[in-house]
């Protein structure tokens, strides 16, 4: 989606959201937030994304936010011929933002089920962990600067992070951020490792008491960290303070 330059976290964020609401329908193909974004700002023919991106249909539009209201343009284009099959304008104020992007993620399944094919669509895509419209703007600040995988870019994640707590003290998905901009601070030699690693400890107990259910919960237990001496080591002293969890490895 296109975007409001001076509202690029929040454009941005908002986007990741219907992503993310998308990939929770079974039988629905979604492509990844970093594949999609490559093609952000780019003028580049529709079919030509579709064909590298293996996909049937785009979805576009455009986010604009201004003072207290949000005006969002989402339109489905079949990539075969280019055409535009759906398309709709919401416009709502700013704190309505929660029930907008589920509105939007809905909408979308149910045009693309029109189309291609019967899928089960859930009741609800999007609960928000927090019911601060402000926090959640800090948190998506933190998330845009988070994904700049800088030292400058994880610190200033960090602040924003903890603005989202010091708004909203119950915030568990910005405690969960936090543990992984610490995480990926130790491992990558940004912040002493003993350091980082106790804050990212902190951050996990309090975010685990706050809302296990989170995707962002047993991923807190998944991967590998790089000591202090350039060794790669399980973190098994995060495990020990927490209840046993069913491992699940990943790589990338």
């Amino acid at each position: 989606m296109s975007n409001d330059i001076d509202n690029e976290y929040f454009c941005d964020g908002i986007t990741e959201e219907i992503i993310n609401a998308l990939t929770k329908i079974d039988k629905l193909k979604v492509i990844a937030r970093t594949s999609s974004f490559a093609f952000k700002g780019k003028d580049i023919d529709i079919r030509k994304i579709g064909e590298q991106l293996g996909v049937s249909t785009i979805l576009e539009g455009s986010i604009k936010k201004s003072q207290e209201r949000v005006r969002i343009t989402a339109q489905l284009i079949d990539v075969e011929d280019g055409t535009h099959y759906w398309s709709k304008k919401f416009d709502r104020q700013l704190k309505d933002i929660f029930d907008l992007e589920d509105e939007i993620s809905l909408a979308i399944a149910e045009e693309v089920r029109n189309n291609f094919g019967h899928f089960e669509i859930q009741e609800h895509l999007i609960e928000q962990s927090t019911s601060s419209v402000d926090a959640y703007q800090m948190y998506l600040k933190g998330r845009s600067f988070q994904l700049k995988w800088t030292p400058e870019g994880l610190n200033q994640a960090i602040n924003y992070y903890n603005q989202a707590i010091a708004l909203d003290k119950n915030y568990a998905k910005a405690y969960y951020a936090n543990l992984q901009c610490y995480g990926l601070s130790a491992m990558w030699g940004y912040i002493p490792y003993e350091e980082a690693m106790e804050l990212a400890i902190n951050n996990l107990l309090m975010a685990k008491e706050l809302d296990a259910s989170l995707p962002e919960y047993p991923l807190s237990y998944v991967g590998k960290f790089f000591g202090k001496n350039g060794i790669l080591r399980m973190p098994t002293f995060i495990l020990r303070k927490s209840w046993p969890l069913t491992p699940i490895i990943l790589t990338a």
